[in-house]
């Protein structure tokens, strides 16, 4: 998408009143109403961000999973009113409230969410804070499926626990009990990624951490993709974001068109060859002499 077209969208949202309709239940909130907007709104850029890089011409539909109770939807709507917004998590009182608020539908997930009917495809895949809870295994079969839900060139825009929550966990807020913590760090420093579960009864459910290196490889070994980018701590200044298109690496080049510039340049050395080529032949008879 061009960045003109980018920069118009934004424009439009700054011009635009984001709905401030909380729910009673949004637990996000209640972390900061300044955090909370400014939070969602950081989501959004990372979105439009992500389309610069992106061969969309438009964006048509977009999936918010997991929405909550819309901290980063609101924005998204405000930004794209006439898109199609689907909304998707396990919170039941989240979806509904997404898909009332904020002029949408509502898909109520599943523990395993490649069981899930996604009612695709979409232009944009917004996955704020999920895969920083998952293990790798988990993190790759998941991704795997929801590249499959976008439409052609559409992208994906993920959160991820890179290296700065390291710093977070240890001198700010703790991510996880120290037994955990332990866990992930040595998952992390062998391999690239780790994982711990919040509580062993819920194995499933706990914190990640993760390398660069670690997720590009694994992007780069699915096929029908395009890496678009990773950027550290591009949300809110504290999650990494993964940004995927589902653009073909090796799709061939079609007709290229030459900028003016070049092509000028192009007839200009042309020219210039044909200037020469008479004194290349006088060299080549004087040789013969």
């Amino acid at each position: 998408m061009d960045f003109s077209d980018v920069s118009q969208i934004y424009r439009n949202y700054l011009a635009s009143a984001v709905c401030k309709d909380i729910a009673p239940d949004d637990d996000m909130y209640h972390s900061g109403k300044e955090w909370y907007y400014s939070v969602g709104e950081s989501g959004l850029h990372c979105v439009l961000q992500s389309l610069c890089f992106s061969k969309l011409g438009t964006v048509a539909s977009i999936l918010d999973l997991p929405c909550g109770h819309g901290r980063v939807a609101r924005h998204l709507r405000a930004a794209f009113p006439e898109a199609q917004m689907s909304f998707c998590d396990l919170d039941a009182s989240g979806v509904e409230f997404c898909a009332h608020r904020f002029n949408g539908r509502g898909i109520h997930s599943k523990p395993d969410l490649t069981a899930v009917a996604l009612r695709g495809p979409y232009d944009v895949i917004w996955i704020g804070s999920l895969f920083t809870h998952l293990d790798f295994a988990t993190t790759k079969a998941w991704l795997g499926r929801l590249v499959t839900a976008l439409s052609e060139d559409g992208i994906l825009v993920a959160t991820l626990h890179g290296n700065w929550s390291i710093e977070v966990h240890e001198q700010h807020t703790p991510l996880i009990h120290n037994e955990g913590w332990n866990h992930v760090l040595k998952g992390y420093r062998e391999s690239g990624y780790g994982y711990a579960p919040f509580d062993a009864g819920r194995p499933e459910w706990g914190m990640s951490l993760c390398s660069p290196a670690r997720i590009v490889d694994f992007v780069s070994s699915l096929p029908g993709v395009r890496l678009l980018g990773y950027t550290e701590r591009a949300w809110a200044d504290n999650h990494d974001v993964l940004c995927i298109a589902r653009t073909d690496r090796n799709k061939p080049w079609g007709k290229l068109k030459i900028p003016m510039n070049r092509q000028s340049t192009l007839t200009a050395r042309n020219t210039l060859r044909q200037f020469l080529a008479p004194h290349k032949i006088i060299k080549r008879l004087l040789r013969k002499d």
